[in-house]
């Protein structure tokens, strides 16, 4: 499993940035936040920094008009649900053929073919994911497809027959790999009480993979490092939360995230936590605790553990932001194993760890509010003990091969 770069508001230069410190990266453009006339002077700067691209032509909410979003010329294709044709083209192979016009302007690597957000996934959007299928392989032949599975929370909630279905139909598509993007219940940050919307996803994932296919999983945050025991290629994340968690920020408004607190990612309790609450962390005498370990490979929070009260560094969004990529980063490296059943005692080693530091600093009042992983743990270690039973026969069986 890899890191990919979700991008999102004001993620240029902090992309450029990570590339430099990590040799090369991968980031999915997002079309909300390129104006269409810079994407070409945009993706020549990646290009020399060795960044990979793919392009998300983001098109979940087809009747609402972002003003960036509008100035791509496939906007107004994206209702294709009115089937129709203009010298004799039908508007999904109008679609494509545009966007395959800006994956070319920004030489992307792999395609990836739209889907729309619907509130339910019923036989309609079977047909309509199949047809835009279908038609890009007629017209996106140069390199890998990868075809979005945009899905409401609804979907992953209850019995898995939703799940079930999608692996069944998918079995039959002629496509290279899947970008699965999924609306969290009740649009939470964190996951902490719907046990089958994650184990659904899991098993989603992890049926992919068994299909041989690519699997990336979009707007991820550290919560799914828990998914390296399914084996998919990538999770995608970024900065601000709207690029952590598939929300409809599609809409017509200001695309910089009004919330502006600071925050510290602490990766060894799979936590954030605003700065004020690592003042009380030093005033006790544990801010060494909080420290990311050496092999997270991590300068960019050192201002916070070099002697002085938190809140009076020089810490900034700058700092936390590409701390913590750079922490996620790392960790998903060290739980990159070479079979199934390695795979998920690393993840059980990093959710115990995690319990042990929660335990322990909540005893001196440091909590991370809404960012806090305490009830998330159980949630995450049902998840891969249902992934073990379900599936980790055939994944350890089958984990080179996949």
């Amino acid at each position: 499993m890899e890191l990919y770069l979700q991008f999102g508001y004001g993620m240029k230069q902090l992309s450029i940035d990570l590339a430099e410190k990590w040799k090369k990266a991968t980031v999915i453009l997002s079309p909300r936040d390129i104006k269409e006339n810079s994407l070409w002077k945009w993706c020549r700067e990646f290009a020399a920094h060795n960044i990979n691209l793919l392009f998300d032509p983001q098109c979940y909410y087809p009747k609402q008009n972002h003003k960036n979003l509008s100035m791509y010329g496939y906007h107004n294709l994206v209702n294709y649900t009115n089937i129709g044709k203009k010298d004799n083209v039908t508007k999904e192979e109008q679609l494509l053929i545009k966007i395959k016009e800006y994956n070319d302007i920004a030489n992307t690597i792999e395609y990836i073919v739209p889907s729309i957000m619907q509130s339910e996934i019923d036989n309609d959007w079977f047909i309509k994911n199949k047809l835009l299928v279908d038609k890009s392989k007629e017209i996106l032949v140069d390199k890998a497809r990868i075809m979005t599975i945009a899905l409401p929370s609804s979907a992953l909630l209850g019995n898995n027959e939703i799940t079930e279905k999608i692996l069944k139909n998918t079995e039959h598509w002629d496509i290279d790999g899947y970008y699965i993007v999924a609306y969290h219940p009740e649009n939470k940050y964190l996951v902490d009480d719907e046990i089958t919307w994650m184990t659904n996803l899991m098993d989603l994932c992890a049926g992919l993979k068994l299909q041989r296919k690519k699997v990336i999983l979009g707007y991820a945050n550290h919560q799914f490092l828990s998914f390296a025991p399914t084996k998919i290629d990538a999770i995608a994340s970024g900065t601000w939360l709207n690029v952590r968690k598939f929300d409809n920020k599609f809409k017509d408004e200001d695309s910089e995230p009004k919330q502006r607190n600071i925050w510290y990612y602490y990766p060894q309790a799979l936590s954030e936590y605003k700065i004020s609450f690592l003042d009380l962390a030093f005033n006790n005498g544990i801010l060494n605790r909080m420290k990311p370990d050496s092999n997270l490979n991590d300068e960019y929070a050192d201002v916070l553990f070099n002697g002085a009260l938190p809140t009076s560094t020089s810490y900034s969004e700058r700092e936390s932001h590409r701390h913590y990529l750079n922490s996620l980063k790392h960790q998903i490296d060290i739980l990159n194993k070479e079979s199934f059943n390695e795979s998920i005692i690393a993840q059980e080693n990093l959710l115990e760890t995690a319990q042990r530091n929660l335990e322990f600093i909540r005893k001196f009042g440091i909590l991370g509010q809404d960012r806090d992983f305490k009830n998330c743990i159980d949630i995450n270690l049902a998840a891969l003990q249902v992934l073990k039973n379900n599936r980790g026969f055939i994944l350890e069986r089958e984990w080179n091969n996949i």
